[in-house]
């Protein structure tokens, strides 16, 4: 089951960044990460009052901090991305968010997988990496602060898997709306304070970001269900899977070729998820 609800989570996950992804294309960055914060924070709110077992403010608070290394990591990523080489940033940002959960789950829980499952990890690894790789032409070098940002920017993410993962599975998904209780005052206190825009005027765009919170919300609250029914590492590995349903909607949607990397990527991706589920 847990490896169900990781690959769900990880469709969403990348299901969402394509449609942030479209949603760009119209508005802000920021505009797009405030709305749909501000969206997915009030829906979360109204199911965590529904469905959760339990209410604790620990857990409430290690979604916050949580929300705060998610936040750190995805304003370095669209700032390496804006910068270049985007198939080198995106590619060490999403290898390292599988990365360190996974290492914290073998060195610090004490997570204990087969032989097989330990290949299907590190297979997974290499698949997001080619997954993730996307063609550049503008010949922007690599630099040191690219790879440092990319790198800071994959902790980031990964640390926000790890401290999902502290929280009281009875609690879920409370601990996520803690992180947006966090980051939507955050992202909105810039706004105000630079007296910009905050609702998209555009209907097709607002549309676009609402599917931005609800793909973003739901699978942030699988991902807490998925740890709860099996070890961080695997849960975190299959979850960063996510550039693989990005490829696929932007190919499908706006027919955009595939490389032979993404394509091998895609072939590794499968093997690991078999190898994972055997071992």
């Amino acid at each position: 089951m847990a490896i169900i609800l990781s690959l769900l989570t990880a469709l969403l996950f990348g299901t969402g960044d394509f449609f942030g992804g479209m949603a760009t294309k119209r508005i802000r960055v920021a505009q797009v990460l405030l709305c749909a914060h501000i969206v997915g924070g009030i829906g979360i709110f109204a199911i965590s009052l529904a469905i959760a077992d339990q209410f604790r403010l620990e857990d409430l608070g290690w979604g916050a901090i949580a929300g705060a290394s998610g936040i750190i990591g995805l304003g370095l990523l669209y700032r390496g991305l804006a910068r270049g080489p985007m198939g080198v940033v995106g590619a060490l940002t999403a290898i390292t968010s599988a990365a360190v959960p996974a290492l914290w789950g073998t060195f610090v829980d004490g997570d204990e997988l087969a032989g097989l499952a330990w290949i299907g990890v590190l297979v997974a690894l290499v698949a997001i990496g080619l997954v993730s790789w996307s063609p550049d032409d503008s010949d922007t070098p690599v630099t040191t602060r690219t790879i440092v940002e990319s790198l800071i920017a994959g902790a980031g993410f990964g640390f926000m898997f790890i401290l999902l993962d502290h929280s009281d599975p009875a609690s879920a998904p409370w601990p996520i709306a803690g992180a947006r209780m966090l980051t939507a005052p955050v992202l909105l206190f810039g706004f105000l304070v630079r007296r910009k825009q905050i609702w998209p005027r555009d209907p097709i765009a607002l549309r676009w970001v609402f599917g931005v919170a609800l793909a973003d919300t739901i699978s942030n609250a699988l991902f807490l269900y998925a740890t709860e029914r099996g070890s961080l590492t695997v849960v975190a590995v299959l979850s960063s899977l996510y550039p693989v349903a990005t490829v696929i909607l932007a190919r499908t949607v706006l027919h955009e070729k595939l490389t032979r990397l993404q394509l091998g990527g895609f072939v590794l991706a499968m093997g690991a998820t078999a190898m994972i589920a055997a071992g």
